[in-house]
């Protein structure tokens, strides 16, 4: 039977004191990890997908209307 001890959670301002003493490079490593894409939901997409039509439709109007105005 193994006793484990856990460590108390890192509070804000250890970490920020931590991090502050840190050498530029060492800061960059530290701060540098991957963030894992978020999965959407279907409301979510259906929102962004007509956000990117609204905006394929709106350049178009734009660029016809320079192309009346240089006429």
């Amino acid at each position: 039977m193994t006793n484990k001890r856990s460590t108390p959670p890192i509070s804000a301002l250890d970490q920020n004191l931590a991090l502050s003493s840190l050498e530029p490079d060492q800061l960059v490593g530290a701060k540098k990890h991957p963030i894992p894409r978020r999965h959407l939901k279907a409301p979510e997409l259906l929102i962004l997908w007509t956000l990117r039509i609204y905006l394929i439709f709106m350049t178009a109007v734009v660029a016809y209307q320079v192309w009346l105005a240089a006429r």
